[in-house]
């Protein structure tokens, strides 16, 4: 009972019996507690002094402002190398020798981004909150309160030392001197109170922590003296006012500073946007602080409405990723001496607030035992009055109160220090991630062990450096590297706390179970102990689980993401069917990896629901029969409630140890991928010292080092600076790897490639002319941002409106601006979905001519436009006057066109160079062939070059000097825009509107709607299986009596043999926790079965043990089955739901995916459906188990003390407040970090897309900047979200130790007549409530956020649907047997709110004849094929196919009817085999006819190729390159990326060439293959398809020249329709204009009237 301190003489004790004695008060509390705080007040202090004096006096470092402070600190070793330049520093010249690593970094290093936003604009302002009237007059009032105390210790050293007991002379003078102290630092803060005594401000150190500190400590060693007071132990009466005063003074000093809003220096809140609130917590006070109460108005203005993206504050200045991703790249560059892994890295740079975390986290878990340790005082009271006086049971009463409020406020801290870690953790985990995929080597896929036939070695035979580049195998990886891996190592820090939780309180229960039981405690936990590596296994089996389940994941989104990119083709083909049974196949694979991994998991939650109950019957057992004692209420509950709170630890150590293996799987996947090879670009390019010149000098280049399937070789190359210079070459010969080598992306294996410069772009210097030495590129597939039309030729350069306009007139976009709605600000969408493919190429070399880089790169640019626009382009663009003085390497296939300005031609065939040098003399040596155009255009240049000047309308003279471009990056545009709105009647806001193709995101508001958890519970199996479970779980709960209430049967049968018949009675009612048994992510586990033997006095203590073993066994069984059942249904229906999805999905109108970003979709069928998949099911368990948990709490309390009922019922209305104010702001928050997730993952897919033009443009830092802002946009929701969570739980714990007071309260009130065992049943249920309902509010709220997945994926059962299965007729099956097609007055339009874009047109196409549609882009050609597909359906007229209306037709058999070589080529992971013949339908000799067609591979490679098979298979990787295609087995990376756009287009025709329908469209299907090529295939064409119908749309007139007929359209509309010869006999025509344009007039003539007279002929034949 004693707790004898320094000494066993009796006055020498601290406390005896029910007091603190006066020894302690003199000698603890006066003495030796203000010794102690002096002590410390002092060393600190004089450390801080001697520390800033040393810096600032002897190292002489300058002091820094308290905002370079925030922006450059951390550590004192910061403070001695001035860090501030490391971000000022920018280069105003080019240092050539500067080291490539230096280069590289310039371009990727995140320390080198400038403080602004992507726009231009500062980051944000810090603003300085200094003190006003309250804080100042906060510090005087306790200026004289600390001066009072300084007077009433004079006075009692001169008056009443050694006079009175209670004051002596060494306490007295102590307590004195300390008060001296404070004041002394307390009038230095007053002095100092506007911040300007420099000596205050940078010597001493925080004053205000240490004045803090001394209150609160003095404050707290007058609580109980006070109590001697009240109790009537202290009876002199200058002691009483002394104590009295005391407590008051100390009391109000620290309250003073407890409130106080501004500490010792002034506060900095940072401001990222005017309409931004931002974040409050600076000037938050420790008591806001404690309790959350910052947050209270967010809370408030959540419930009066509904929370907007405004709404949501900022974030303090620390934890924006711009400068978190900083401060950690300095860490690591400077701080860390070795080279260490990511992981370690990111350990050490967090250690100073994992420390803290922990700190908080030790200080919960001791506090957390105290209500345990009074539990067993009171008990002992409660079954012996006499043992203590009540006024200490009503002490133990209070501070068990007091002690559940501590842990709270500790446990809430140490989370939140995690959540802090976890938001910046996630920014330095994505950003790493972000800057690596800009900066890594382009991918070709992985080599494959060379010991395989070399050919299929990866057969990259030439890897398209273009845009689609990055094979996304890696994409589909590299996305969930983002959204899972990052999430989940960063979600993990928020809890590593309770890893030291669980290990102090494991020692402490250890320690109290020691001293409780004896020995009998040590057999216990040996048991335990033993349990352990089993569960260990189960959680790295877990683990291993974890990482098989992820591997699939990847796969299957990897798989989605390739058929919705390519959602066209399939819909062309009518494959949707297959793709969604091929989905569904990774699908169940990753379904039964999920189910085996929840077995695995409920068998390891029956060990910890079954462990307790072995342990506590072996300790008893021991107890009783080896120690032979008696087992009373006291003990027994005790010790139950010591077994119960060293489970929960050891059950936490279990469930974070596999949450820390499936990090750790995430943690070293991320190291995986930043581990891979960086681009080679800044170490093998070799920059020419006078920075003009682009050469390749002896070059041999591959893809990969490894991998050298195909290699340009032998390169010597001097391109002509500031003049135009041409590649050609047939398809597959290496042009493109010729661009892709100039930009440093392929592998250089010797040689030298020059380039004049690589600068940043952000670094480039403006020359006289308005130019910088920098390049610019144009790719082959047009790469776009998901922006307007406008921004995307910007390119984030500066706005000049001359320029500007000379830019979109030379690439012939004026007239596309008066078609597109809302002109140059039109949304493009997702990689230009609204333009067409002309329009999209245009826009893309608008970029490369509208930047000011004085050397540009296009890779056949011209490809995909009409001949019209090609020659337009051709003059104004390529050889216009904004292309004066800039060098051009262009790759073309049109050389009739191309050459005729040309300074020099290269021509490669087969990676060499077969010839180059100037065009007339190639001309001469008959490289360019017979083509008579080819000739005429070249020695026309001669003459052309002095017409240039006049023909063209936009010179150079026109145009403002260029230099104005350099407009300050912040009044970016205004003043155009000024001018502009004066000029045209809509306001630029209503034409941005009008663009708005993207809708926004949607999102719910307010409570998730009944209707979205109705359709769940229908599909996870109604009603029945729902009772079932409840029922399961009331069981678990009601039956869980049974152990607490046969621990008390069994302790009384010892004492007593008598049971008390009420408690019979109580068993219908009673039950009993598990609070501590649901683990933080709401694994729960359940507790107890049932007694139903009555007991009678005379049974053994064996009989009492079985029972109790028997009762622990049936419950952990029940637990364990019912978590199973659970998963399986859960498990089920995510099956359905998925299914449901993608079926919806896949079969909807294709302006779903034109309207939608890829980005969204995957966002839901990525982390919706992980949500669904794997978090719902246990939340709602958890949730449901902790409902019933409090019900039966509150129940059982207030049947045990019926007055508790009044305390139940004010519990339940503040719960349901504090729930619902919860609700009301997390619902929102949650909502929009789901919806700012999806651009982090859509900004990141195109920026891997593009990330070849990126760097070629040099704008790696404005991208990486664009992925911060993502990155907070995010962060702010969630951690916001976390501090709701905070506020929650804080709230509840205080609500919960109410509960705690309410039942020690009325036990007191009642104790006549409870017995022990009723006392220790309620208040062990009390201490344990206030768990149970804190998951039940943070569980439920779990469950409504992951419903909220729910939701999301329920909204995509909405999408509008393709008319499957509404055919009206069935056309006969050999349907449609000629290809007569008749169009009738067709209007069509994508959208109801959209124009028309097809209006009344019609004509009729007789059987088997040959049509050509020619216009300039965006006239409505391709829309009129897709009508054909019926992806529009017509809104007057119809089409009729072989008379039968298209309409009506069942449309898988009609898309099946007829086929389409698209636009753009689009192929899939796989082989030559699988995209060819996906569905096996083709021998492999039909598949090699239909390559030979389309000559991808000739008749002597067939051969050559089979005579190589049975000779020597090594020969093959020889010198020369493979053709790959004579392997059907090769492989296709995704979207193709490894053929060239020329091959790729080829591979489609052959799919359909293959399928040899009645019907074929091709859209134009050729233009990036060279012209022999073109001119092969057109013949293929006609010979294959004599007996089809067949409809070209065409930019090269000469492939359409010699069809039946030509279809010529204009803005939607037919304008002629005849025969090719007939249209150009009237020079009137459309028709004739265009081919005029064309430059090749006369041929084109020629070739119609040619075949218009064999068509005659054959007529007459």
């Amino acid at each position: 009972m004693h707790h004898v301190l320094n000494s066993t003489r009796p006055d020498h004790r601290f406390w005896f019996y029910d007091d603190v004695t006066q020894y302690g008060r003199t000698k603890y509390l006066n003495y030796y507690t203000p010794l102690v705080l002096l002590i410390f007040t002092v060393l600190f202090i004089t450390y801080n002094i001697w520390k800033h004096y040393y810096y600032y006096d002897v190292l002489h470092l300058k002091q820094k402002n308290p905002i370079d402070e925030l922006l450059y600190s951390s550590t004192d070793e910061d403070e001695q190398s001035p860090l501030i330049n490391n971000n000022t520093i920018t280069t105003n010249y080019v240092d050539n020798n500067c080291t490539k690593d230096a280069l590289k970094n310039r371009h990727f290093s995140l320390e080198k981004l400038k403080s602004v936003k992507v726009n231009g604009e500062p980051h944000g302002t810090p603003e300085i909150v200094r003190r006003g009237f309250i804080e100042k007059s906060r510090i005087i009032l306790e200026f004289f309160l600390v001066l009072s105390q300084v007077i009433i210790h004079s006075f009692i050293l001169l008056h009443y030392v050694n006079k009175n007991p209670e004051f002596t002379q060494q306490g007295t003078i102590t307590g004195l001197v300390e008060w001296c102290a404070l004041f002394i630092i307390v009038s230095l803060r007053l002095a100092n109170v506007n911040q300007n005594f420099k000596f205050i401000n940078k010597y001493p150190g925080n004053l205000w922590s240490v004045s803090f500190i001394n209150y609160l400590a003095l404050f707290i060693s007058m609580i109980l003296p006070f109590r001697s007071i009240f109790i009537h132990h202290i009876n002199s009466p200058i002691s009483r006012k002394y104590y009295i005063s005391q407590i008051s003074i100390n009391l109000a000093l620290f309250l003073l500073l407890f409130f106080a809003r501004i500490r010792n220096n002034f506060a900095i809140i940072y401001k990222t946007d005017s309409w931004i609130t931002p974040s409050p917590e600076p000037v938050t006070s420790i008591a806001g602080f404690i309790c959350w109460a910052w947050l209270d108005s967010f809370v408030w203005k959540a419930h009066k409405v509904s929370i907007k993206v405004k709404d949501i504050w900022g974030l303090m200045m620390q934890d924006y990723s711009f400068f978190v991703v900083k401060k950690f790249r300095y860490f690591v560059d400077h701080k860390v001496k070795r080279k260490r892994i990511f992981s370690l890295n990111l350990f050490f740079f967090f250690s100073n607030y994992l420390v803290l975390q922990c700190f908080w986290a030790f200080l919960g878990s001791v506090l957390s035992f105290i209500p345990t340790v009074l539990l067993k005082r009171i008990l002992e009271y409660v079954e012996d009055q006499s043992s203590a006086p009540s006024n200490l049971a009503w002490f133990y009463v209070t501070v068990m109160f007091v002690g559940r409020i501590l842990v709270a406020i500790c446990q809430a801290q140490a989370l939140f220090f995690g959540r802090r870690v976890c938001i910046r953790m996630k920014s330095i985990i994505i950003s790493e991630i972000y800057t690596k995929a800009l900066r890594r080597k382009i991918s070709t896929n992985k080599t494959k062990p060379s010991n395989e036939d070399p050919q299929e070695i990866n057969d990259q035979k030439s890897i398209n450096g273009d845009e689609e580049s990055t094979s996304s195998a890696n994409l589909g990886a590299i996305i969930n590297l983002m959204a899972i891996d990052a999430f989940k190592v960063s979600e993990i820090c928020g809890y590593l706390h309770s890893f030291l939780e669980a290990f102090v309180m494991t020692v402490v229960a250890l320690a109290l179970l020691y001293r409780l039981l004896g020995f009998a405690a040590i057999v216990g936990v040996l048991i335990i102990v033993a349990m352990l590596p089993l569960n260990y296994k189960l959680a790295k089996y877990i683990g291993d689980l974890q990482k098989k389940n992820l591997a699939v994941t990847d796969n299957r989104i990897q798989k989605l993401n390739e058929a919705f990119q390519a959602i066209r083709i399939i819909k062309y083909f009518s494959w949707e069917e297959n793709f969604e049974k091929d989905i569904n196949t990774i699908r169940e694979n990753e379904l039964s990896l999920l189910l085996m991994r929840s077995i695995v998991w409920s068998i390891s939650s029956f060990l910890w629901f079954v462990t307790p109950t072995i342990v506590t019957a072996a300790s008893f057992a021991y107890y009783i029969y080896v120690q032979g004692e008696v087992l009373t209420t006291p003990v027994a509950f005790t010790a139950l409630s010591l077994f119960t709170l060293l489970r929960d630890p050891l059950d936490r150590l279990s469930d974070m140890l596999s949450f820390v293996v499936q990090s750790k799987v995430s943690l070293d996947r991320v190291q995986d991928f930043l581990n891979e090879n960086d681009t080679k670009k800044y170490d093998q390019l070799t920059i020419d010292p006078n920075g003009n010149r682009f050469a390749f000098e002896n070059s041999t280049i591959s893809w990969d080092k490894d991998n050298q399937d195909f290699k340009l070789k032998d390169l010597n190359i001097e391109f002509k600076t500031g003049k135009l210079n041409v590649v050609i070459g047939p398809t597959g010969s290496g042009k493109t790897s010729l661009l892709m080598a100039l930009l440093g992306e392929m592998y250089l294996l010797n040689g030298k490639v020059v380039v004049p410069a690589l600068e940043p772009r952000q670094e480039l210097i403006v020359d006289a002319n308005g130019t910088t030495n920098s390049i610019a590129y144009c790719s082959q597939a047009a790469w776009l941002l998901n922006d307007t039309v406008k921004n995307n030729i910007l390119f984030n350069s500066p706005f000049n409106e001359a320029r500007y306009k000379a830019v979109v007139e030379a690439c012939g976009l004026k007239r596309d601006f008066e078609i597109l709605k809302a002109g140059d600000l039109t949304e493009i969408g997702e990689k230009g979905i609204t333009l067409s493919g002309g329009q999209k190429q245009r826009v893309s070399l608008a970029r490369a001519l509208y930047s000011n880089a004085r050397h540009v790169l296009l890779d056949d640019c011209l490809s995909a436009v009409d001949s019209h626009t090609a020659s337009w382009i051709y003059d104004n663009c390529i050889t216009g006057p904004l292309m004066e003085d800039r060098t051009c390497i262009l790759v073309s296939h049109n050389i009739a066109l191309t050459l005729r300005n040309a300074e020099l031609v290269v021509l490669l065939e087969d990676g060499r160079v077969k010839d180059q040098g100037d065009p007339i003399d190639m001309l001469q040596k008959g490289l360019f062939g017979e083509d008579e155009l080819v000739k005429s255009s070249i020695l026309s240049r001669a003459n052309s070059s002095a017409n240039l000047a006049a023909k063209s309308s936009t010179s150079l003279s026109n145009l403002p000097a260029v230099k104005e471009q350099q407009v300050s990056v912040n009044n970016n545009s205004s003043h155009f825009e000024a001018k502009k709105l004066q000029k045209s009647l809509r306001t630029e806001a209503e034409r941005t509107e009008d663009g708005k193709l993207i809708k926004e995101e949607t999102k719910e508001e307010g409570v998730v709607g009944l209707d979205v958890y109705k359709w769940y519970l229908k599909i996870f199996g109604g009603w029945k299986i729902v009772s079932f479970l409840a029922s399961l779980f009331l069981i678990a709960q009601l039956l869980y009596i049974g152990q607490s209430w046969w621990v008390r049967a069994w302790a009384s049968h010892n004492v007593i043999a008598k049971i008390i018949p009420r408690a019979q009675r109580a068993i219908a009612f009673i039950s009993k926790k598990a609070s501590h048994l649901i683990d933080w992510r709401g694994s729960s586990q359940i507790s107890m079965a049932s007694a139903e033997n009555q007991p009678s006095s005379g049974h053994s203590t064996m009989y009492y043990l079985v029972l109790y073993l028997i009762i622990g066994f049936a419950q952990a069984l029940l637990g364990a089955g019912k978590t199973i059942l659970n998963f399986v249904a859960g498990i089920n229906a995510s099956r359905k739901i998925f299914n449901m999805i993608l079926n919806k999905v896949l079969h909807s109108k294709i302006r779903f995916f034109d309207a939608t970003p890829t980005g969204r979709i995957m966002n839901r069928f990525s982390k919706d459906i992980e949500a669904i998949d794997q978090e719902l099911t246990p939340y709602i368990q958890g949730a449901f188990y902790s409902l019933i948990e409090c019900l039966s709490t509150v129940i059982l309390i207030t049947f045990i003390t019926p007055q508790f009922l009044s305390v139940a019922i004010v519990v339940s209305i503040l719960y349901y407040f504090v729930g619902y104010f919860y609700m009301a702001g997390s619902r929102e928050l949650k909502r929009f970090e789901s919806i700012s997730r999806s651009p982090i993952y859509q900004h990141f897919s195109e920026t891997l897309v593009g990330v070849t033009t990126i760097r070629a443009f040099g704008d790696e830092g404005r991208f990486m900047q664009e992925n911060l802002h993502k990155i907070d946009e995010n962060n702010k929701p969630f951690f916001y979200l976390w501090v709701a969570n905070r506020w929650l739980a804080f709230r509840i714990d205080m609500i919960g130790s109410l509960v705690i007071f309410g039942a020690g309260l009325f036990i007191l009130f009642n104790i006549n007549n409870l017995d022990s065992g009723m006392a220790g049943i309620s208040l062990t249920y009390a201490i344990s409530f206030t768990e149970g309902a804190l998951w039940l509010v943070r569980l439920y709220s779990e469950v409504e956020m992951n419903m909220n997945s729910v939701e999301r994926v329920k909204e995509y059962m909405e999408i509008e649907q393709e008319p499957y299965n509404e055919h009206k007729e069935i056309p006969p099956p050999q349907w449609p047997q000629d290809g007569k097609i008749e169009v009738n007055d067709l209007s069509l339009r994508y959208a109801p709110n959209l124009p028309r874009v097809i209006k009344n047109v019609s004509f009729s196409v007789d059987a088997q004849s040959k049509i050509g549609i020619v216009g300039r882009t965006g006239a409505g050609k391709s829309t009129i094929i897709t009508a054909l597909f019926r992806f529009l359906e017509p809104e007057t007229g119809h089409i009729k196919i072989d008379n039968i209306d298209i309409s009506g037709v069942d449309l898988q058999r009609l898309r099946r009817s007829i086929t389409i070589i698209p636009q753009d080529p689009t192929l899939f992971s796989g082989t030559i085999k699988t995209n060819l013949d996906p569905y096996d339908e083709f021998s492999d000799r039909q598949i090699f006819e239909a390559l030979k067609r389309v000559n991808l591979i000739s008749e002597e490679q067939l051969q050559q190729g089979a005579t190589r098979e049975t000779s020597n298979e090594a020969s093959s990787t020889n010198s020369e390159n493979v053709n790959k295609f004579l392997d059907l087995s090769s492989e296709i990376s995704e979207g193709g990326s490894n053929l060239s756009q020329g091959q790729r287009q080829l591979m489609c025709l052959a799919r359909s060439l293959l399928r040899s329908p009645k019907i074929i469209l091709l859209d134009e299907a050729t233009a990036s293959i060279d012209y022999s090529s073109d001119a092969k295939i057109q013949e293929t064409i006609r010979k294959e398809f004599q007996g089809s119908t067949i409809l070209t749309i065409a930019h090269r007139l000469r492939s359409v020249i010699d069809y039946d007929k030509i279809l010529v359209m204009d803005a939607g509309e037919v304008k002629e329709y005849d025969h090719p010869y007939s249209l150009l006999l009237n020079k009137q025509s459309a028709f004739y204009s265009m081919c005029e344009h064309s430059g090749e007039l006369d041929i084109l003539i020629e070739l119609a009237k040619k075949a218009f007279v064999e068509k005659l002929n054959s007529k007459k034949d």
